[in-house]
């Protein structure tokens, strides 16, 4: 009888599947228009003068803030209609890198295997750390946004959120912004100015694309294991 049970046990340990067992919190910023785009937006509909101008303005003004790529921890992901920029959470770290950079190349561990990300162009790459503190007195929680220097040797850390973008084309406010405890978090955001290029990292993310195919599980079963496999 107790090898029965042990038997039992094991194969319900096996048939365990880790997509369910996989946390659904996620890691969210917003990406807002800069505010010189907005003060121009509200003008061109309110202004009396050159009305048809204004009014063609208005009518296909397209926000600059959606339609933004950005990376982190093997995702691939755009901000949405509402500038929402969101990847799953798989970690427990409070703790990001945040790179702005227009280009990056892999280095490879094996074939189409990705080791680790590399800036391409250093001159046109920003680096922050966004680290989330609690105060010992208050016990307000917040982050904390500091710009940092890039790596010597041009290496993305692991944990790091990177928005393909060219540094002066989006604006990162530094300093501390008030959070919450709960799981899902919600860093600072930041903000997209009007001569960003989207048509142009949007191709360069067709190049980089295929490192982002979604991953297959193949189960292989006989009378006492079950092996689960990794597959794109």
């Amino acid at each position: 009888m107790k090898k029965i049970f042990i038997a039992c046990t094991l194969l319900s340990f096996l048939n365990t599947n880790p997509q369910q067992e996989a946390s659904h919190y996620t890691i969210n910023m917003f990406i807002k228009e800069y505010p010189d785009e907005e003060q121009q937006k509200n003008i061109a509909r309110i202004s009396p003068q050159f009305l048809p101008k204004q009014l063609m303005r208005s009518t296909f003004y397209q926000p600059v803030n959606g339609g933004i790529y950005g990376l982190y921890n093997g995702y691939l992901s755009h901000s949405n209609e509402f500038g929402l920029l969101s990847f799953p959470r798989k970690a427990q770290r409070e703790q990001f890198m945040l790179v702005i950079t227009h280009q990056l190349k892999p280095t490879f561990l094996l074939d189409n295997t990705i080791n680790q990300w590399q800036i391409v162009d250093p001159e046109q790459t920003a680096m922050f750390q966004v680290k989330k503190y609690k105060d010992p007195e208050t016990k307000i929680r917040y982050w904390k946004v500091l710009k940092v220097n890039l790596p010597k040797n041009n290496y993305i850390p692991i944990h790091s959120i990177v928005i393909i973008a060219k540094p002066k084309n989006i604006y990162v406010p530094l300093g501390v912004t008030p959070t919450t405890k709960f799981p899902n978090l919600v860093l600072p955001s930041i903000y997209a100015k009007r001569g960003l290029d989207r048509i142009t990292n949007a191709l360069f993310i067709l190049n980089i694309k295929q490192f982002f195919a979604p991953v297959k599980i193949l189960t292989k079963t006989d009378r006492l294991s079950q092996d689960k496999i990794l597959t794109a």
